[in-house]
């Protein structure tokens, strides 16, 4: 058999095969097929061979950045920023269920790095108050909930 390259004919599995597989390969965007199926339902992705071989996923472009705008949400409600007018959730459509799906069994950790810009408002600790009451919550896709208080 031969080893993949990552072109959209032959993908890798993850992105950490093809590192082991070409250690030469440098980070960029290349075709993997985490589930090894056809491979035409491979998914572009970047590779961070600077990491080992770190397979990146971007979120789908609508809901990749949104415009700097003052949120008001009414007064005493905890809310999602989903449920705001205007917000909506973060997604991996382009990548599609079936390939996250197995992105997440063939690998142990995963995390996402998210920007928050805020003026006049507490990301984590309100140092008006010194408290967490208005700490950003965040909510995983498997309705996990991670916040100042989270283990």
């Amino acid at each position: 058999a031969r080893k993949p390259v990552g072109t959209k004919e032959n993908p890798g599995r993850t992105c950490k095969d093809l590192f082991y597989g070409h250690p030469q390969f440098t980070s960029g965007w290349y075709w993997i097929d985490p589930n090894l199926g056809m491979s035409d339902d491979a998914i572009y992705v970047f590779c961070d061979m600077s990491a080992g071989g770190e397979t990146c996923v971007f979120p789908d472009v609508h809901s990749s950045q949104m415009p700097n705008i003052p949120w008001r949400k009414d007064h005493g409600e905890s809310g999602w920023y989903s449920t705001l007018r205007g917000g909506f959730r973060i997604t991996y459509e382009t990548t599609g269920v079936v390939q996250m799906t197995f992105l997440r069994l063939l690998h142990e950790l995963g995390y996402q790095n998210f920007t928050y810009t805020c003026i006049n408002g507490a990301a984590w600790l309100d140092q008006a108050t010194g408290g967490y009451d208005r700490a950003l919550r965040l909510l995983a896709d498997n309705d996990q909930e991670f916040s100042h208080d989270s283990h």
